[in-house]
C-alpha cells in the first residue's frame, strides 16, 4: 500500500512539475511576442 501511495505522489509531483515548465514556457513566449511588438510598434 505504501509503495503505491508514493507512487501516485510521484507521478502528480512530476505533473505539476511538467505543467509547470509548460506554463513557464508559454509565459515566456507570450513576454517575447510583447516585447517584439512593442519594437515593431515604436519602430
Amino acid at each position: 500500500m505504501r509503495t503505491s501511495i508514493r507512487f501516485v505522489i510521484t507521478i502528480t509531483v512530476a505533473l505539476a512539475a511538467i505543467v509547470a515548465t509548460q506554463t513557464a514556457a508559454s509565459a515566456a513566449t507570450a513576454i517575447e511576442y510583447g516585447l517584439i511588438a512593442a519594437l515593431i510598434a515604436v519602430a
